[in-house]
Parts: C-alpha cells; structure tokens; sequence
C-alpha cells in the first residue's frame, strides 16, 4: 500500500512539473503577456486571471534579462583579463546568453511579443533556451564586453 501511495505521489510530481514547464514554452509565455499588451500595461484593468498571467509574464522575462544582465557583468569581468582566444570564447558566449541591461519591462514585453508573432515555430521551445536569448535579447540589449 506504502508503495501504491509513492507511486501515485510520484506521478501527481511529474504532471506538475510538466505542467510548471509548459508555463516557461514561448507560445505559453506569449499568451499570457499579449492581454497585459493590449491593455496597455495597466494591470487594473485586467481580468484576475488576465492578472495572474501578466505577472507570471512580467516575472518571467524580468528573470531572464536580470539572469542576462548579470552575465554580462561576470564576462566582462573575465574578459579584462582573458588572452586573445579566451576573448573569442567570451564574446561568443556573450552573443548567445547575456544582455545588457533592460531599462523598461514593457518595452520587453512589447519587443517579445513582436519576437514570438515572427517565430511561432518555436513555441514548444522554452523561453529560457537559445532561441529567445540569442535572437533577441542579446541582439536588442548586446553586452559589451569591452
């Protein structure tokens, strides 16, 4: 019976984490900050559920430019002192993961909006991947390592 309740419990746990990751896929991400969007950012106005979704957006993609912002700073902390193929290997790795730092959230949201409308067949992706990093963060807020 012990062993039939660890089970149960066990896959109640993985549904939830799938459930938890699909929260994070870019067509997910995206139709939770498209309303907050077209309310022009004024959360009052928002329906509670449309409320809870604009949070979970704002919070989302904060996380990953703040994550970014802070990467930026850690390579260009190595990159003063890095030899000339250690520069090459930063400045890469910069173009794929890091960012500048990102000043308005709803510019943010607006420019990732525009960024999923254009690349629906990454939806299934998550918004933590490559994809969203590299072609739009780092392209739009670029870390200067220099």
């Amino acid at each position: 019976m012990k062993n039939i309740f660890i089970i149960i419990t066990l896959i109640f746990i993985s549904f939830d984490i799938k459930a938890n990751v699909r929260t994070l896929e870019i067509g997910s991400l995206y139709y939770q900050c498209k309303p907050y969007q077209n309310n022009n950012f004024n959360f009052e106005k928002l329906s509670q559920s449309d409320q809870v979704k604009a949070m979970l957006c704002r919070t989302t993609l904060i996380g990953i430019a703040d994550t970014g912002y802070n990467l930026c700073q850690s390579l260009k902390w190595y990159y003063k002192n890095a030899n000339v193929d250690s520069k090459g290997i930063l400045i890469g790795l910069s173009s794929w993961y890091a960012n500048d730092l990102v000043e308005s959230v709803n510019k943010l949201i607006s420019g990732f909006n525009r960024w999923a409308e254009k690349n629906q067949h990454l939806w299934k992706e998550l918004v933590t991947g490559v994809p969203f990093k590299r072609d739009y963060m780092a392209k739009n807020y670029y870390c200067n390592l220099k």
